[in-house]
């Protein structure tokens, strides 16, 4: 599986594997940790077939990086020849730290 447009690695992500697992006991550790961070969702939320797939997070759907990257016709955020600071500041802060397994 190719990483996200942003560069998380969608096979370590739980939202992730608790949909391709069909793991309800995943969903409640993914809801606990949006609810964490301030997002209300409900187990059904909880449902994405990778970051590049027509079935993604709810929260994904409006990415910023996915849609430069499908403007700029480049497969991840990390091609560009010149990465914005949102990019930059959300490597640091998110990728691969967040909901991962």
């Amino acid at each position: 599986m190719d990483p996200c447009y942003c560069g998380h690695d969608c096979s370590r992500c739980v939202t992730y594997l608790a949909t391709i697992s069909s793991d309800d006991t995943l969903r409640l550790r993914a809801q606990k940790f949006y609810a964490e961070m301030g997002y209300d969702l409900s187990l059904k939320d909880i449902s994405c077939m990778g970051g590049r797939s027509d079935h993604v997070f709810c929260l994904c759907l409006s990415c910023p990086f996915m849609r430069c990257c499908r403007e700029k016709g480049i497969s991840s955020c990390t091609l560009c020849a010149s990465p914005c600071e949102m990019f930059k500041n959300y490597q640091i802060r998110y990728v691969n730290n967040s909901n991962q397994m």
